[in-house]
């Protein structure tokens, strides 16, 4: 678990489009939410994905952004944005390299979607990049409520993207 204030491990990864993207880039000197989710396969994720495209205009109005990660591969993920119709970036950690550095739980399931496939884990960043929230769930409900968060940002706007 990483603690508050200290810097997320930088990535870069594919996301649908097949597109890398940097850690770096997608924060661009604003915060930003990661969503680690399970995978196309998985309803909850669906309905969770979904919450959180209702709110990303607000997200984005508060000077934030979001980014959702899956091991899924990035064909898998560019249709899984286009049925749900969702505004915000998907990337493939099909290696599971970057879940593993974020500390997310590998599904021991046997019987439900393909294997191995991540449990869902929330984060919030700073403009700087520190870590300003974190949750790592052990399965697929109990997800960080998108609404809470939405405070969150609201806080961390007020004061110049950071929470503290």
């Amino acid at each position: 678990m990483f603690r508050n204030g200290i810097p997320a491990p930088p990535f870069s990864l594919s996301d649908e489009a097949k597109r890398l993207r940097a850690l770096e880039e997608l924060r661009a000197d604003k915060p930003l939410v990661l969503l680690f989710f399970r995978g196309a396969f998985c309803a909850t994720s669906r309905r969770d994905l979904l919450a959180w495209s209702d709110l990303f205009e607000r997200i984005e109005w508060l000077g934030a952004g979001l980014v959702a990660l899956s091991v899924d591969a990035p064909d898998e993920l560019g249709r899984l944005k286009q049925t749900l119709e969702l505004p915000f970036s998907l990337l493939s950690d099909a290696d599971f390299s970057v879940s593993r550095t974020y500390g997310i739980y590998e599904s021991d399931e046997r019987e439900a979607g393909p294997q191995p496939h991540g449990e869902p884990g929330t984060f919030v960043l700073d403009r700087n990049g520190c870590f300003a929230f974190s949750q790592i769930q052990s399965g697929p409900k109990g997800a960080a409520n998108a609404n809470e968060i939405l405070l969150m940002l609201l806080l961390m706007q007020k004061q110049n993207g950071f929470y503290w």
